[in-house]
C-alpha cells in the first residue's frame, strides 16, 4: 500500500501540471475590439494607398491604413487631402476612394453557398469609384450605397459617386477628421 500512496499523489498532481502548462499556451487575453475583428470574416483588404488614410474601428484610436490591411464590417474609412484607398472586397468588388472620403462598411456578408449575402456602404463625403462584384451578379437586390442625401441600388457593373462636405451629421464629420496618421497599424 505504501507503494500506491505515491503513485495516486502523482495521479493526482498531473491534472494540476496539465492545466497549468495550458494556461501557458493559450494566447494572451485581446481587447474585446481586437478579438471581435479577429473573430469576424473580414469584408476585404486594402490593395493600395496613397497619402494618409486611416481606418476608426470600434471606438479605438484612428489606424494608418497600409497594403494588406483587411477591413471589416462596421469600419470607417477615411483619406485625407491629396490621399486615396484602394480596396478589394471579399466578392472581388473593388471600391476606390479619392481625397477627403469617408465611407462606412455598414453591411458585408458574402457566404453564397448560404445564399447570404449583403453590401451596404455608406459613403458620407469625398469621391469613390467602384465596380461590382459577385454579390451584385448573385443578387444586386442586396448591394446599395447611402449618401447623406440618396441612396443608390448597385444594379450594373461600375460606378462613381462624389458627395461634396457639408452634408454629414457633425458626428461624421467630427469623426472622419485625418491629422497627422497616429502610430499604429490597422488589423492584418
Amino acid at each position: 500500500m505504501s507503494a500506491q500512496r505515491p503513485l495516486c499523489k502523482h495521479l493526482l498532481a498531473a491534472p494540476v501540471v496539465a492545466l497549468a502548462l495550458l494556461g501557458l499556451c493559450l494566447p494572451a487575453p485581446r481587447t474585446a475590439h481586437a478579438a471581435e475583428a479577429s473573430a469576424a470574416s473580414p469584408a476585404g483588404s486594402v490593395k493600395n494607398v496613397s497619402g494618409e488614410a486611416q481606418v476608426l474601428r470600434g471606438g479605438a484610436a484612428p489606424l494608418a491604413l497600409k497594403h494588406g490591411d483587411r477591413i471589416f464590417e462596421k469600419d470607417v474609412l477615411v483619406t485625407g487631402k491629396g490621399a486615396a484607398l484602394g480596396l478589394i472586397l471579399r466578392d472581388n468588388s473593388t471600391l476606390s476612394l479619392g481625397p477627403g472620403s469617408r465611407l462606412v462598411v455598414e453591411r458585408f456578408l458574402f457566404e453564397p453557398e448560404k445564399g447570404a449575402l449583403a453590401q451596404a456602404l455608406k459613403l458620407s463625403r469625398g469621391s469613390m469609384a467602384a465596380v461590382s462584384g459577385e454579390i451584385v451578379k448573385l443578387n444586386p437586390a442586396v448591394a446599395k450605397v447611402d449618401t447623406p442625401l440618396y441612396s443608390i441600388g448597385i444594379r450594373g457593373t461600375h460606378f462613381l459617386l462624389n458627395v461634396e462636405p457639408g452634408h454629414e451629421t457633425p458626428e461624421e464629420a467630427a469623426q472622419g477628421q485625418t491629422s497627422a496618421a497616429p502610430a499604429g497599424e490597422a488589423s492584418k
